[in-house]
Protein backbone atom coordinates (compact mmCIF):
# COMPACT_ATOMS: atom_id res chain seq x y z
CA UNK A 1 0.00 0.00 0.00
CA UNK A 2 2.80 2.40 0.85
CA UNK A 3 4.62 1.51 -2.64
CA UNK A 4 1.57 2.75 -4.60
CA UNK A 5 1.21 5.71 -2.62
CA UNK A 6 4.86 6.82 -3.12
CA UNK A 7 4.34 5.63 -6.87
CA UNK A 8 1.42 7.86 -7.30
CA UNK A 9 3.21 10.74 -5.43
CA UNK A 10 6.23 10.62 -7.65
CA UNK A 11 3.89 10.18 -10.65
CA UNK A 12 2.11 13.42 -9.56
CA UNK A 13 5.38 15.60 -9.24
CA UNK A 14 5.99 14.25 -12.73
CA UNK A 15 3.11 15.31 -14.04
CA UNK A 16 3.16 18.62 -12.68
CA UNK A 17 6.76 19.52 -13.49
CA UNK A 18 5.96 18.73 -17.04
CA UNK A 19 3.14 21.09 -17.02
CA UNK A 20 5.19 23.48 -15.26
CA UNK A 21 7.67 23.41 -18.31
CA UNK A 22 4.42 23.17 -21.15
CA UNK A 23 3.51 26.38 -19.52
CA UNK A 24 6.51 28.72 -19.41
CA UNK A 25 7.52 27.02 -23.47
CA UNK A 26 4.10 28.62 -24.14
CA UNK A 27 4.67 32.32 -23.04
CA UNK A 28 7.74 33.26 -25.22
CA UNK A 29 6.12 33.69 -28.27
CA UNK A 30 3.51 36.02 -26.23
CA UNK A 31 6.56 38.33 -25.41
CA UNK A 32 7.82 38.49 -28.89
CA UNK A 33 4.86 39.53 -30.13
CA UNK A 34 5.23 43.37 -28.69
CA UNK A 35 4.04 46.06 -30.74
CA UNK A 36 6.53 48.78 -31.21
CA UNK A 37 4.81 51.95 -31.72
CA UNK A 38 5.50 55.34 -33.48
CA UNK A 39 5.28 58.58 -31.30
CA UNK A 40 2.22 59.73 -33.38
CA UNK A 41 0.71 56.07 -32.95
CA UNK A 42 1.03 56.23 -29.15
CA UNK A 43 -0.65 59.35 -29.11
CA UNK A 44 -3.59 58.58 -31.50
CA UNK A 45 -3.71 55.14 -29.28
CA UNK A 46 -3.19 56.98 -25.72
CA UNK A 47 -6.65 56.83 -24.41
CA UNK A 48 -6.91 52.93 -24.64
CA UNK A 49 -3.45 52.08 -23.63
CA UNK A 50 -3.99 54.85 -20.47
CA UNK A 51 -1.58 52.94 -17.40
CA UNK A 52 -0.50 49.70 -19.50
CA UNK A 53 2.77 49.18 -20.69
CA UNK A 54 3.83 50.35 -24.25
CA UNK A 55 6.95 50.13 -26.05
CA UNK A 56 7.24 53.41 -28.68
CA UNK A 57 10.09 54.48 -30.87
CA UNK A 58 11.11 58.12 -31.64
CA UNK A 59 13.72 60.91 -32.38
CA UNK A 60 15.10 62.45 -29.38
CA UNK A 61 14.69 65.93 -29.68
CA UNK A 62 15.23 67.26 -25.79
CA UNK A 63 17.16 66.25 -22.63
CA UNK A 64 16.34 68.24 -19.67
CA UNK A 65 19.40 69.61 -18.72
CA UNK A 66 19.02 69.26 -14.50
CA UNK A 67 20.17 65.87 -14.44
CA UNK A 68 18.62 64.03 -17.21
CA UNK A 69 15.61 63.02 -15.34
CA UNK A 70 13.32 63.46 -18.67
CA UNK A 71 13.21 63.52 -22.15
CA UNK A 72 10.76 64.41 -25.32
CA UNK A 73 10.82 62.32 -28.34
CA UNK A 74 9.76 63.44 -31.65
CA UNK A 75 6.98 61.85 -33.61
CA UNK A 76 6.44 63.05 -37.53
CA UNK A 77 6.78 66.84 -36.06
CA UNK A 78 7.83 68.80 -32.77
CA UNK A 79 4.35 69.34 -32.27
CA UNK A 80 3.71 65.48 -31.57
CA UNK A 81 5.88 64.51 -29.12
CA UNK A 82 5.43 62.78 -26.06
CA UNK A 83 7.67 63.38 -22.36
CA UNK A 84 9.60 60.43 -20.65
CA UNK A 85 10.48 60.08 -17.15
CA UNK A 86 13.88 58.40 -16.81
CA UNK A 87 13.01 56.65 -13.57
CA UNK A 88 15.01 54.38 -10.99
CA UNK A 89 15.33 51.59 -13.92
CA UNK A 90 16.63 53.88 -16.63
CA UNK A 91 18.63 56.46 -14.08
CA UNK A 92 19.19 59.75 -16.35
CA UNK A 93 19.14 60.54 -20.20
CA UNK A 94 22.33 62.47 -21.35
CA UNK A 95 23.06 65.39 -23.67
CA UNK A 96 24.69 63.00 -25.94
CA UNK A 97 21.33 61.36 -27.24
CA UNK A 98 19.90 64.31 -28.64
CA UNK A 99 19.24 63.59 -32.12
CA UNK A 100 19.25 60.00 -31.29
CA UNK A 101 16.63 56.92 -32.20
CA UNK A 102 15.62 55.58 -28.67
CA UNK A 103 12.75 52.25 -28.03
CA UNK A 104 11.14 53.14 -24.91
CA UNK A 105 10.00 50.71 -22.46
CA UNK A 106 7.49 52.01 -20.34
CA UNK A 107 4.00 52.43 -19.07
CA UNK A 108 1.93 54.86 -20.24
CA UNK A 109 0.65 57.83 -17.98
CA UNK A 110 -1.90 60.41 -17.96
CA UNK A 111 -1.34 63.82 -16.37
CA UNK A 112 -3.54 64.23 -13.68
CA UNK A 113 -5.51 67.88 -13.69
CA UNK A 114 -6.44 70.27 -10.88
CA UNK A 115 -9.85 68.87 -11.14
CA UNK A 116 -8.53 65.80 -9.97
CA UNK A 117 -6.94 67.28 -7.31
CA UNK A 118 -9.80 69.11 -6.17
CA UNK A 119 -12.39 66.26 -6.32
CA UNK A 120 -15.52 68.05 -7.54
CA UNK A 121 -17.14 64.44 -8.21
CA UNK A 122 -16.64 64.05 -4.48
CA UNK A 123 -15.52 60.37 -5.88
CA UNK A 124 -13.38 59.81 -2.17
CA UNK A 125 -16.27 61.09 -0.18
CA UNK A 126 -16.66 64.39 1.96
CA UNK A 127 -14.41 64.57 5.15
CA UNK A 128 -16.99 64.03 8.43
CA UNK A 129 -17.54 68.16 9.18
CA UNK A 130 -16.88 69.52 6.30
CA UNK A 131 -18.23 72.37 4.65
CA UNK A 132 -18.38 73.85 1.12
CA UNK A 133 -19.28 77.48 1.07
CA UNK A 134 -21.10 78.53 -2.39
CA UNK A 135 -18.37 79.89 -4.37
CA UNK A 136 -15.93 76.59 -3.00
CA UNK A 137 -18.66 74.73 -4.98
CA UNK A 138 -19.19 77.50 -8.15
CA UNK A 139 -15.21 76.70 -8.57
CA UNK A 140 -15.25 73.18 -8.31
CA UNK A 141 -18.27 72.99 -11.20
CA UNK A 142 -15.80 75.24 -13.58
CA UNK A 143 -12.71 73.06 -13.05
CA UNK A 144 -15.04 69.97 -13.97
CA UNK A 145 -16.58 71.30 -16.93
CA UNK A 146 -13.15 72.84 -18.21
CA UNK A 147 -11.68 69.52 -17.41
CA UNK A 148 -14.50 67.64 -19.96
CA UNK A 149 -13.09 69.98 -23.11
CA UNK A 150 -9.42 69.99 -22.34
CA UNK A 151 -7.08 68.05 -24.11
CA UNK A 152 -5.69 64.96 -22.63
CA UNK A 153 -1.95 64.61 -22.09
CA UNK A 154 0.12 61.62 -21.56
CA UNK A 155 3.60 60.67 -20.68
CA UNK A 156 5.68 57.38 -19.81
CA UNK A 157 7.13 56.71 -16.84
CA UNK A 158 10.33 54.85 -18.67
CA UNK A 159 11.38 50.90 -18.24
CA UNK A 160 13.49 50.48 -20.43
CA UNK A 161 15.49 51.80 -22.50
CA UNK A 162 17.41 50.83 -26.22
CA UNK A 163 19.25 52.82 -28.69
CA UNK A 164 18.55 52.54 -32.51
Amino acid sequence: MNKIALLSLLALIFFSCAQQAKKQTNTEPEKQAVVVLSVDELLEKAPELADQQVVVKGTVFHVCQHGGQRCFLMGSTEDMSIRIEAGEKIGAFTQEQMGSDLQIVGILKEVKTEADAHNPAREHGEEEGHVEDAETEAAHQIIAENQEAAERVFFIEGLEVAEL
